[in-house]
């Protein structure tokens, strides 16, 4: 049975005849009793206050930590699965550009074929012109002879005038 401080302020007891307690005395321990307990209570009564409110701060500071710690997890997930896109993006980038270079490459070998064949052709273009223009000259030579010789029968003797 719980003891109340009301319960010690009430209780009573029997006088004996011949010895026992003065009733003054015992109603002043009690008294005093009934308020030290009485104080006690309110203590009791406080102190429990705050451990409810100090559990509550400590369930608040936990849910504070599992929310940071689940945010830290998440973060480094995040962290992780953006470091994974990097390079992968980083990857494709340089096996795009490798394919562009191997393209150039052979877009720049082409045409460099393109221009070894066209200067080729040109050479033998301007080996034909030489040809033709050299043809021509001597052609043109002739006739200036052949066109002296009509006019001077003389120069035939001589040889026909050479350019």
């Amino acid at each position: 049975m719980e003891l109340t401080p009301l319960d010690i302020r009430n209780q009573t007891f029997h006088s004996k005849r011949f010895g026992g307690f003065d009733p003054e005395e015992v109603k002043a321990f009690l008294e005093t009793a009934a308020k030290s307990f009485e104080e006690s209570g309110r203590i009791r009564t406080d102190l429990t206050e705050r451990l409810k409110i100090a559990e509550e701060r400590v369930n608040y500071y936990k849910q504070i930590e599992k929310t940071i710690q689940d945010a830290a997890v998440t973060m480094q997930k995040t962290m992780d699965e953006i470091k994974r896109n990097a390079e992968k993006e980083g990857e494709l980038i340089v096996a795009e550009a490798k394919t562009r270079a191997q393209h150039e490459i052979e877009n720049t070998k082409h045409e460099a074929e393109k221009l070894r064949a066209e200067i080729e052709e040109l050479k033998q273009l301007r080996t034909n012109y030489f040809i033709r223009i050299r043809a021509m000259v001597k052609s043109q030579a002739d006739l200036l002879n052949a066109m002296e010789k009509e006019q001077n029968p003389e120069i035939s003797e001589n040889g026909p005038v050479v350019f």
